[in-house]
This record gives structure tokens, sequence and C-alpha cells, in this order.
């Protein structure tokens, strides 16, 4: 018989995030450099933006009917909520594992024969550049979380992107307050729009904080 688990108390976890944050302070004491923050924007790139209750609400604000992309699907439930909410022509799915694609309505979707959707397995700033310059109408990107591959996806889905078409981010945040990890979606949005025509038109919150932006052309 297996012993039971050892139960792990609210204080165990905050002992460990004492310990954690003492690190921290010795680690910058000795001119460490642990996170990496987004740099500040100008007004101007902010100039209009909308501040929305949730990410479905932002969905809501996309213009209907076009080609639509989902960098970072996992089980496939929010690609599901693209395809009806902004009623997709046509819907790509990229993700490094499509086996992980378990939503029963995008499974049978892909299994028409007049299907909507269209899959590339891989690394996704990779595969979305065989795919035809302004196509996209939305690029919806939730893959690598790590600054450097968020940067590949922008610099990647960019030149896919109509002239009127819009990049979406998820977990615009620069640490995941659950996985206790780097974030570098708000450094990798802000550089880019630091050094591209390109502003915010909606913020989406989210509970923890794990916050959608649409980026729009200036």
């Amino acid at each position: 018989m297996e012993p039971a688990p050892t139960k792990i108390t609210r204080e165990d976890v905050e002992v460990k995030r004492r310990a954690f944050a003492q690190a921290l302070r010795a680690f910058a004491a000795a001119k460490g450099r642990y996170h990496n923050p987004a740099p500040e924007l100008p007004a101007a790139k902010l100039a209009g933006c909308e501040v929305l209750p949730n990410r479905f609400a932002l969905l809501d604000k996309v213009a209907k009917g076009g080609v639509m992309a989902e960098i970072g699907v996992d089980r496939g439930d929010f690609s599901l909520e693209i395809l009806n909410r902004c009623k997709a022509e046509k819907l790509h799915l990229f993700d490094i594992d499509m086996t992980r694609l378990q939503n029963p309505a995008i499974l049978a979707e892909l299994s028409a024969p007049d299907g909507r959707i269209n899959t590339h397995a891989g690394d996704s700033s990779a595969s979305i550049t065989r795919l035809p310059d302004a196509y996209f109408d939305m690029i919806y990107i939730d893959g690598d979380h790590e600054y450097d591959g968020v940067m590949r996806d922008i610099m990647a889905s960019v030149p896919k992107l109509k002239p009127e078409g819009v990049l979406v981010f998820n977990d615009y945040c620069v640490w995941s307050a659950v996985g206790m990890f780097h974030c570098g979606v708000a450094r990798a949005v802000h550089e880019f729009c630091l050094t591209n025509p390109w502003k915010f038109r909606y913020l989406a919150l989210q509970t923890m904080m794990y916050n959608d932006v649409m980026l729009v052309r200036e």
C-alpha cells in the first residue's frame, strides 16, 4: 500500500516563497538582474486603447468573417471561441504538439470535408512563413512565452497580416504568478511597439492578470 501523500499547507508554501524572496534580494544586492521588465510606452502608443472585462469581449471586437490564426492551441477550447465568436472563414492552428488538441467540436470540424480549420504542427515561427503574405485578418499569439520566442512569432506574423489585420497577445505580463516563471510577452510587445508603427487598441483583463492585448497599425 502506497503511503498517503504529504499534505502541503499554505504556510509551507509561504515559507518557500519567503526564502525565494530573500534569495532574490541577495541576488539583486550583488547586482544580479533576475526580472525582465517591459520598457515604458509613450502616451501616443496607448491613445484610444479601450479596457475590456475579458478576452472573450476582445474577440467580439474582431471583424467578423476573416482568416484567423491561433499560435499555441493546447486543447483547442479557445480555438472554438475564435471560430464561433469571430465567425472565422478559415482558422489556422499552430502548435509544437498537435496531439494535445482534444476539443470535440474542433476535432469534428477537422474531420469535415469542407472544414474551416487547418493545423500546423512544429515551430510556429517557421510554419507561418509558409503561408501567403497579407493573408490573415487576426493572429492570436499564445505560444512560446519566453521573450525570444514571442519576438520570433511577432516578426514571422507581421508580414502575414493584411494591412488592416491585428495582432492579439495572450498572457500579457512579465511574470507568471501561478507557474513561477518569466513571461516575456509584455517586454516583447512593448519593444515591438516602440520600434514599429503599431499601437494598443484593446486591453482585456483576466482575474490573475494574465491579460490580453490587441495591437493595430498606427
